[in-house]
């Protein structure tokens, strides 16, 4: 998957704010079904620049174990 950037969020919030559905972006051009279909890809769009998206940075533990 394409990175995202800032310019793809600013992007999304301006087609909102308009009632606009089609978005353009660099790697293509993306029309959303529904406002809730924008909102949630804001979301996730916000979440993976921040770093904290579902499907990044998913803490894990690693159990080691040894005779003495």
């Amino acid at each position: 998957m394409a990175a995202l950037s800032q310019t793809d969020i600013d992007k999304l919030k301006k087609a909102i704010a308009k009632g606009v559905r089609r978005v353009e972006y660099p790697s293509g051009v993306v029309e959303y079904q529904s406002t809730d279909d924008m909102l949630k890809a804001l979301a996730f769009a916000e979440a993976d620049i921040a770093g904290t998206s579902s499907t990044r940075n998913t803490p894990s533990t690693l159990a080691v174990f040894g005779r003495d």
